[in-house]
């Protein structure tokens, strides 16, 4: 009976085994936890919404992932380990090209009041959401924005619009794409085709608020008639078209 009680304290664990013991499990539980409960944290706007998403917190995916109104598609996500070093949650988002989504990449990360994202390099596409604008898609290369407060407050990098065929005499897409800048609280990127003659103002204000003005210059007669019969209008410089919209 003695030695039974000998075995079973020098069995018993010590206070620095079971410090150990604890992280492993907590390290355990972190490494597992599932990224629908990591991104619901994060979405303390309430701005983020998905469809489906699968996954633990490192690597996982979203399906049909939304930002406000801006549709993201279907992603793949995963937190980034570094940052958490300066406590700050970061997620990667990454999707590759496949058939009927386009090629993105970028890091986003957010808190109470603002949001950030960085590296964006890819397109999403728009699917009509900036009508009458025939835009197709909005691109991103090295882009980076910064809004807290709901103002912009800093970004770099190029922002980029895809505007759809015009009609038999422009049949073509355009990209029209220039380097973004904060003014004022907002996001202001002024846009240029390849040719010279096609320019987009681009502006989105602190209320989630976009506005793009088309002008097209320099058209001769028989291109820009039918584009007045779309809806566009007379400018001094060309022909042009306005619209405003709610991301």
């Amino acid at each position: 009976m003695i030695g039974r009680w000998i075995f079973i304290r020098d069995g018993r664990l010590s206070r620095t085994t079971k410090i150990v013991l604890l992280l492993l499990v907590l390290l355990t539980l972190v490494a597992t936890l599932p990224l629908r409960l990591a991104l619901g944290a994060a979405n303390t706007t309430g701005s983020l919404s998905a469809q489906e998403v699968d996954g633990i917190i490192w690597s996982g995916a979203a399906g049909d992932l939304q930002a406000g109104t801006l549709p993201l598609g279907s992603l793949y996500v995963g937190l980034k380990p570094l940052p958490l070093l300066l406590a700050r949650a970061e997620f990667a988002l990454d999707r590759p090209a496949m058939p009927g989504e386009a090629e993105f990449h970028a890091l986003a990360r957010g808190g109470e009041g603002w949001v950030a994202i960085r590296e964006a390099n890819g397109e999403l596409s728009l699917a009509g959401r900036m009508a009458p604008l025939p835009v197709r898609a909005i691109t991103f290369a090295d882009f980076a924005m910064e809004s807290r407060a709901g103002r912009c407050v800093e970004a770099s990098g190029n922002l980029g619009i895809i505007v759809s065929s015009l009609g038999p005499m422009l049949p073509a897409e355009t990209l029209m794409s220039g380097p973004a800048r904060c003014e004022d609280g907002a996001l202001v990127v002024p846009m240029q085709g390849p040719s010279g003659t096609e320019h987009l103002h681009f502006t989105l204000v602190p209320d989630s608020t976009w506005h793009a003005d088309l002008v097209l210059k320099g058209l001769p007669v028989e291109v820009s008639a039918p584009l007045l019969d779309m809806g566009f209008t007379g400018r001094p410089e060309g022909v042009g078209l306005s619209a405003s919209g709610t991301l």
